[in-house]
């Protein structure tokens, strides 16, 4: 069996097209719906017939950059983990399939063992996001609290004040596909993630690769190449294009004239 854990916060027609088309008795679904989203639980009841869908309580309100989504994450392993499955996939509410249930599963039985991770260049200006501490880590979308998020930072690195520098820290897409061993063991991790990641800003993109890479399941990796986040490959499974998002927060928006470019990914 498989795991889905899907972090939503908007469009509920979406969302439920998503659950649809994974709506498979080989799958269960574990389900954060963002604590802020105009929508809850009832409004998507019935989306699936033949797959388990599980509803992640207590709700956890998520900003975008904060430790939330952490902490949101390790909700939804801590939860799934409880049943084994062969492989975890973390997606957002605002994913679709673009491979069939059939053409999904025999890829993982072919490829089991397999840990799916995408895994970038460590710029070391990032490690700002990790390597200090934020007055206010779940602020980073909003323009005052940003810009004294920005401040304390000025002032702690001139005062030379860091955290977390012994940490070998990776970075890449937040957006996974692991095994069961790999998704018990980040679990078996959550104070060192609690711990670590309170403060931080944009944690997300460090977690999972950051986890994998230090531990025996890197060697698991499906692609250990390091690509740059514009480059779409194999690592995660996940198309993404960054190169058309017209912004560094978004990826680009398929649309149907992209249809036979998804046809053929």
């Amino acid at each position: 069996r498989h795991a889905y854990l899907i972090l939503a916060h908007k469009n509920p027609s979406q969302l439920h097209k998503l659950l649809a088309l994974l709506d498979d008795e080989r799958n269960d679904i574990f389900l954060h719906i963002d604590k802020s989203a105009p929508f809850s639980r009832d409004d998507i009841q019935g989306a699936c017939e033949k797959a388990s869908l599980e509803f992640i309580e207590p709700r956890i309100k998520v900003s975008w950059g904060g430790a939330s989504i952490v902490k949101a994450e390790m909700a939804l392993l801590e939860t799934a983990t409880k049943k084994e499955h062969s492989y975890y996939h973390l997606l957002s509410g605002l994913d679709l399939p673009i491979k069939s249930q059939d053409a999904i599963h025999k890829f993982f039985k072919d490829n089991a063992g397999c840990e799916f991770l995408n895994m970038w260049p460590l710029n070391p200006a990032s490690l700002n996001r990790v390597q200090y501490r934020y007055p206010f880590p779940e602020g980073s979308h909003f323009f005052l609290t940003n810009l004294l998020n920005n401040i304390a930072y000025c002032i702690l690195k001139a005062l030379n004040i860091k955290r977390n520098t012994d940490i070998n820290f990776q970075s890449g897409s937040q957006w996974f596909s692991i095994t069961h061993a790999a998704a018990l063991y980040t679990v078996s991790r959550k104070e060192w993630v609690e711990k670590v990641f309170s403060g931080c800003r944009i944690c997300d993109e460090f977690l999972m690769s950051t986890i994998i890479w230090n531990s025996p399941f890197r060697e698991k990796l499906y692609c250990k190449d390091f690509v740059d986040g514009h480059t779409i490959n194999m690592s995660n499974l996940r198309y993404i294009d960054w190169n058309r998002g017209g912004s560094q927060r978004h990826p680009g928006t398929f649309t149907i004239s992209d249809l036979d470019t998804l046809r053929k990914a």
